[in-house]
């Protein structure tokens, strides 16, 4: 058998059933972060991203950008946690050919980044690949009291979303978007989200893996999706790279965080949907206006 007939959910979870952690370990394999002992009150944060030529970032793209993302998006997950990013390590794959001033523009996007949200880029390794390959791990902490895992979702928790979605990378703000991580630490200071986690693969995708981890499902009113300005529906529940964050929370908690929002949070924030009790069918459900579901064909971004 192989991978692409698997997909990329189900061969993490193939990959995750032998190994065995101890008790440091908070959460492992599964979330967008490892939570592991920290210092006193708090869990340390572990994470890491790659980004492959071709895949994450076409071979044009400009160096300073590919660098910018390739911490933003781990920063991107510790906020999806709710916590604070402090040291990184990069590891740079590389042919031979590849021109000294591309790796130097790719570091100032680096740095670029690690100035922007207090990261310390303290190490990591090079190696010869046939392309070019930027991995990024991550080291943050989060209080214990503040921790958001993506498996806390209950049945009548209202489903909210940050930002519009759709059309990253059409229009190249996947290289240049700004990670939620104060929105995150904003919202948190407020209320307490039941799940969070940050929008990756597209909601048609990251949803589902928020219903699934807590063993619910989600109905999502299609008119209430914010989008981007000339996006469709199906972009931005399929484009990706959004980078926003998702989130699951109690009824009177988001009604009073909305209300907070509506005074002057940046970003925006958006009530999409509901969280039911999970039942045989789809994880997600897309409704109308009118409360009836809609018919869709619609599939979103998969590495395999």
């Amino acid at each position: 058998m192989k991978i692409s007939a698997l997909g990329e959910d189900e061969l993490i979870r193939r990959l995750s059933r032998g190994i065995r952690v101890d008790s440091s370990v908070r959460r492992g394999i599964g979330d967008d972060c490892a939570v592991l002992e920290g210092p006193a009150g708090k869990w340390a944060l572990f994470a890491s991203d790659m980004l492959v030529e071709g895949v994450h970032f076409k071979t044009g793209a400009r160096a300073e950008a590919v660098g910018w993302k390739a911490l933003a998006v781990n920063v991107s997950d510790v906020a999806a946690m709710g916590g604070l990013p402090r040291h990184a390590v990069v590891s740079l794959g590389l042919p031979p050919s590849t021109p000294v001033r591309w790796v130097e523009g790719l570091y100032r996007g680096l740095n670029r980044c690690a100035r922007t949200f207090g990261v310390n880029l303290v190490g990591g390794d090079t190696s010869r690949a046939p392309k070019r390959v930027i991995d990024v791990a991550i080291l943050g902490e989060v209080e214990k009291s503040k921790v958001v895992y993506r498996s806390g979702a209950r049945p009548g928790d209202w489903i909210l979303v940050t930002g519009r979605l759709g059309g990253s990378l059409k229009s190249g703000r996947h290289l240049t978007f700004m990670p939620r991580l104060r929105e995150a630490r904003a919202i948190l200071s407020r209320a307490r989200p039941t799940a969070m986690m940050d929008l990756s693969d597209g909601l048609w995708v990251d949803l589902p893996r928020l219903c699934r981890a807590g063993g619910v499902r989600a109905v999502v009113r299609a008119d209430r999706v914010p989008r981007r300005s000339g996006c469709s529906l199906k972009q931005a529940l399929t484009d990706g790279e959004d980078f926003e964050l998702l989130m699951a929370m109690e009824e009177k908690q988001a009604r009073r965080l909305l209300r907070w929002a509506e005074r002057g949070f940046p970003c925006g924030l958006t009530e999409i949907g509901r969280v039911a009790a999970r039942k045989a069918g789809p994880a997600v459900t897309l409704i109308g206006a009118d409360g009836r579901p809609l018919r869709s064909a619609l599939t979103g971004f998969s590495h395999f």
